[in-house]
């Protein structure tokens, strides 16, 4: 069970605005009042829920336990107890508040949360865990073959037709994706672990086989944790050294493999703002293709900087922001780049409208933005405007995502997921730039 998948409980809900000061002032409030009446079980709650968002798990429990000393049977807060637990790593005690949930006759909706946190507690007392998700089904592009609009080219020799192949097509493929993620517990104090990531899709064009693409990526490496830093500004985190490794296929050939190495750092800065920082290094080496012959000029290397900020903006949504730097080498230097992207994402999960499911829906929106900058003239088109003067160009392109997944869940494991996309490619060079929307519909499986 991912616990990422698990009820939020008052211990993980994020700040939903206002500086640490006011809240601990909030805080003081509260506990002065539990202190004059002692068995007022709102008062109780609400210190907790805020002693929570503050990080003081210890305070938090405190306050829960004393609710239990005046009345022994509230299901609802050994939920909440067991759940601190949970987050805190004390899987034995966490499972001991479960049980007693469930034997005080708790409503459908907290005896369904304390046996989801009972099975992940259970499987987290073992040194290996695996978690993941594989999503199923069906997609159309508008632009499956990510060609221009137009159906001929300027080129050096003068203006000459497109193919079929290289003109927008539409088209319906079917997919199956996933990811899983194996980690070992080291036994060390601080609970380093070894983890070992796989992620694969396979996706199968209707009447366009030679667009069929298969990628297979296996990670592996320590990730260590520091939960205390020293730090005032990140005052825990991890970090993440890895091997990387890859294959991918187009149209049931062998398209390109690589491997590398990368570096993943994560902590937590001021203001709850939870922070990832990457560095990848790739060798990809290509084979040549029918539909693109000169693959093999594609070969080189890979240098990939990312950063990803994301903070709970209220209790059930969070904004993210990511920039990604990339340096792709190739051994034909117009197919060399740098390019820069920026990107944001608003997730927020909500009660089930229809009021059928206890489980929450989720929809995210996203968007991003790119440039990327290429090293040579290509030699694939003429921008002089005469087919008597041969002007190759250097490719500049800028690329625009928009797009919305929703999740609607079906049972705790299960989920139905629609997603819309919009891309827009612009380029100085005829032969890049094009539009597509997509839309696809999967069932989301979690493990």
């Amino acid at each position: 069970m991912d616990p990422g998948q698990l009820p939020v409980p008052i211990g993980a809900q994020g700040l939903a605005g206002g500086g640490n000061a006011a809240l601990e002032q909030q805080q003081e409030a509260l506990f002065q009042q539990m202190l004059r009446n002692p068995a007022d079980l709102k008062t109780g709650l609400a210190y907790a829920e805020l002693s929570a968002r503050l990080g003081n798990n210890e305070a938090a429990v405190t306050a829960l336990e004393r609710m239990l000393i005046y009345n022994p049977n509230l299901a609802n807060i050994d939920l909440e107890l067991g759940a601190l637990y949970f987050r805190m790593g004390s899987f034995e005690i966490a499972q001991t508040y479960f049980d007693k949930a469930l034997a005080n006759h708790p409503s459908p909706e907290v005896a369904a949360q304390a046996r989801r946190y009972l099975d992940a507690a259970g499987s987290r007392e073992s040194p290996h865990q695996i978690v993941g998700q594989l999503l199923v089904g069906a997609q159309y592009q508008s632009d499956a073959n990510v060609a221009p609009a137009a159906s001929f080219l300027e080129s050096q020799i003068g203006t000459v037709p497109l193919g079929r192949r290289s003109v927008k097509e539409n088209a319906l493929n079917t997919f199956a994706a996933g990811t899983v993620m194996y980690s070992y517990d080291l036994g060390t104090q601080d609970r380093d672990a070894l983890e070992v990531g796989g992620t694969a899709l396979i996706n199968h064009y209707i009447n366009h086989g030679r667009l069929d693409v298969g990628f297979a990526e296996v990670t592996a490496g320590p990730r260590l944790r520091f939960p205390d830093t020293g730090l005032p500004w990140a005052p825990s985190g991890s970090l993440k050294p890895y091997l990387i490794a890859n294959e991918a296929g187009l149209g049931e050939e062998q398209y390109f493999y690589s491997y590398g190495t990368g570096l993943e750092g994560t902590t937590v800065l001021p203001g709850d703002v939870v922070a990832k920082a990457a560095f990848e290094f790739r060798q990809k080496t290509f084979s040549s293709h029918p539909d693109i012959p000169n693959a093999r000029g594609l070969s080189g290397s890979d240098k990939l900087v990312s950063l990803t900020l994301s903070k709970a903006i209220t209790a059930n949504s969070t904004l993210s922001g990511e920039f990604d730097y990339l340096d792709q080498g190739a051994r034909f230097r117009f197919y060399a780049n740098k390019s820069y992207a920026l990107g944001g994402s608003y997730r927020i999960r909500y009660d089930d409208p229809a009021g059928w499911q206890s489980q929450p829906w989720d929809t995210t929106f996203y968007a991003s933005h790119s440039w990327a900058y290429y090293e040579a003239p290509d030699p694939c088109c003429n921008s002089s405007g005469s087919a008597a003067i041969s002007l190759p160009s250097t490719r500049r392109d800028g690329d625009w995502r928009f797009g919305v997944t929703q999740s609607i869940p079906v049972t705790d494991t299960m989920a139905v997921v629609v997603q819309v996309q919009r891309d827009i490619l612009s380029s100085n060079l005829q032969l890049y730039g094009y539009t597509s929307t997509s839309a696809l519909a999967g069932l989301k499986i979690l493990f």
